[in-house]
């Protein structure tokens, strides 16, 4: 699926972006991410991208990272 809003993520059919309503939802599933963890996301991230991240991008980009990382650690495994 196309990407116009330059958002930082790759969205699926099964799983749709984390909104600014869910990420209080997120949090509770998501006790990995803390506030400090977020707030210095979007501090990096604004900067790489030269506009303000949302809660939502950030937490999308957590997110993102995260499966990114258990991808990695599948393929070492074997």
């Amino acid at each position: 699926m196309p990407n116009n809003r330059r958002t930082p993520g790759l969205f699926t059919k099964t799983e749709p972006p984390v909104s600014d309503e869910r990420v209080e939802e997120f949090f509770a599933r998501n006790a990995w991410i803390t506030i400090e963890f977020l707030e210095e996301t979007k501090r990096v991230w604004s900067k790489a991208y030269g506009r303000e991240v949302s809660d939502s991008e950030a937490v999308e980009i957590l997110s993102n990272v995260k499966r990114l990382a258990e991808v990695l650690m599948e393929v070492q495994k074997g």
